[in-house]
């Protein structure tokens, strides 16, 4: 496990590299949509992780939704527990202000 990640981050650098090679050099449209589109994931799913707070908190999930929210934010998890403190009080504070609105909790 120690390995993998480390090589999916040099995987993933080795390909923006790639896209913007495409971008500068042959002026692809699509490159420029996949760069974009690969922005925006990359900020709305840490962001989204507030509202699925709420939705853990607030509403009454079968299991196997409850289950699957779990698993779909394990990663941001995990990289909030491997994170330098102010970037996870940031986190946890983003989170609690969702886990407090609307009323208390029902876990």
């Amino acid at each position: 496990m120690s390995i993998v990640l480390p090589a999916l981050a040099v995987a993933f650098a080795a390909f923006c590299v790639w896209l913007a090679v495409r971008i500068v050099n042959r002026r692809e449209r699509w490159a420029k949509r996949t760069a974009v589109g690969l922005a925006v994931v990359l900020v709305l799913y840490p962001l989204s992780a507030g509202p699925a707070t709420w939705i853990l908190h607030h509403c009454d999930l079968p299991k196997p939704a409850f289950r699957f929210i779990l698993k779909l934010y394990g990663p941001l998890g995990l990289f909030e527990a491997h994170s330098p403190s102010p970037v996870r009080n940031a986190l946890a504070a983003y989170q609690g202000f969702f886990v407090n609105l609307g009323g208390p909790s029902r876990l």
